[in-house]
C-alpha cells in the first residue's frame, strides 16, 4: 500500500507594518497641508487684488467727475455767482475738504428738451417746475456714509452727518457727496446745506430749487485738495484770495479696501505737505492735478498770470 504524500503551501499575507502606516500619513498630512496652504495663499493674492481693483474703479469713478467739472470751470473774482469756494478740513483720521464753483454740467436727458416736451404736454401740471440748465453749481464735501438703502443723507437734516465725532461713534465710514443745483448763488443752497444740513426747496422768491446730492464713492479715508498760486510757487491747503484764481488744483483721494487688514496702499503722488494724516494700511490712494483754463476765468485773474 503507498502512502499519497500531500504537500501543503504556506501562504504569508502581505500589509503595513504600524511603522509604514504613519509614515505613509504623515506624508499625505504634509502634501496635503502644502497644498491647502498653497491655494489658500492664491485665493487671499486673488482677493486682495480683486479689492484693490475695485477700490482703484472707486477712486477713479470720482476723479473723473471731479476732473470733468474743474476742466468746465466758470469762475469770476467780480461776480458773487461764479466765485470759487474752498475750505480745508484737516484731521488725524483724513481730510474732509470741501470745494464748490460753477461748472458746465452735462446733463442726460437734455434739460432744455425736457421742458419743452413738458410745455407742450397737453397733460402739464400746474406745479412749477425747478429751472432746468447745464450751468449748475456743483460742490464737493466729506460726510458720514449713508445707511442701508439710503443713496445720499436724507432730504430733510443731516447735520450730524457732517460730525466726525458722530461718525466715529456710530461706527460710520465716510463718503464724498456731490451737491448740483441750478441755482449759481451758494448763499442760497451750498451755504444752508454745509452749516445747519438743510437742503432749502424754495428760493427768495417762492421758485422751486433743482437741488441734487449724489454720492460719489463710499469707504473714504481721505480727501485732500490743494491750490497752486504760480506767483509765489507755492502749494495751499486752502483758497482764500477773492481777487485771484489758483494756477492748477491737485486732488487727493484715499478709500479703504474692502477687505480689513490686506496692505494695498498705491500712492500715485504725494501733497508737497509735512502733515499727512496716518491712513489705514489697506487704502488705496489716487491723485491728479487740473490746470485751470484761462477760458474758464471770465472776468478773473489767474495767480501768478502775466
Amino acid at each position: 500500500m503507498k502512502t499519497q504524500k500531500i504537500h501543503t503551501h504556506t501562504i504569508g499575507e502581505s500589509g503595513l507594518t504600524l511603522i509604514e502606516m504613519l509614515m505613509a500619513v504623515s506624508i499625505l498630512v504634509i502634501i496635503g497641508g502644502s497644498a491647502y496652504f498653497a491655494f489658500k495663499t492664491a485665493v487671499d493674492a486673488y482677493h486682495q487684488t480683486q479689492a484693490r481693483v475695485l477700490a482703484a474703479q472707486r477712486c477713479r469713478f470720482a476723479m473723473d467727475r471731479i476732473v470733468t467739472d474743474l476742466g468746465n470751470i466758470q469762475v469770476s473774482t467780480q461776480e458773487l455767482e461764479l466765485a470759487l469756494y474752498a475750505q480745508d478740513g484737516p484731521s488725524q483720521s483724513g481730510d474732509r475738504d470741501m470745494i464748490s464753483f460753477v461748472t458746465l454740467a452735462r446733463t442726460d436727458p437734455d434739460p432744455f428738451a425736457a421742458q419743452l416736451s413738458s410745455f407742450q404736454s397737453p397733460n402739464i401740471s400746474q406745479v412749477p417746475q425747478p429751472l432746468l440748465s447745464d450751468v449748475q453749481r456743483v460742490a464737493y464735501f466729506v460726510a458720514a456714509e449713508p445707511m442701508p438703502g439710503q443713496s445720499a443723507p436724507g432730504s430733510g437734516n443731516f447735520q450730524d452727518d457732517f460730525t466726525e465725532d458722530a461718525t466715529e461713534e456710530e461706527g460710520r465710514t465716510s463718503a464724498l457727496f456731490r451737491i448740483t443745483t441750478t441755482t449759481l448763488d451758494p448763499e442760497t443752497v451750498i451755504s444752508p446745506i454745509l452749516e445747519t444740513g438743510t437742503i432749502p426747496e424754495t428760493d427768495e422768491n417762492g421758485d422751486p430749487i433743482y437741488v441734487d446730492i449724489a454720492t460719489l464713492i463710499t469707504g473714504l479715508t481721505n480727501f485732500d485738495l490743494q491750490y497752486f498760486d504760480a506767483e509765489t510757487e507755492i502749494w495751499n491747503t486752502s483758497w482764500e484770495d477773492p481777487e485771484s484764481v489758483p494756477n492748477a488744483i491737485q486732488i487727493l483721494i484715499s478709500v479703504q479696501s474692502e477687505i480689513e487688514g490686506s496692505v494695498s496702499t498705491n500712492t500715485t503722488t504725494q501733497f508737497p505737505t509735512q502733515n499727512q494724516p496716518v491712513l489705514p494700511s489697506n487704502s488705496m490712494t489716487q491723485s491728479t492735478m487740473v490746470h485751470i483754463r484761462a477760458s474758464g476765468t471770465a472776468g478773473a485773474s489767474t495767480a501768478g498770470a502775466p
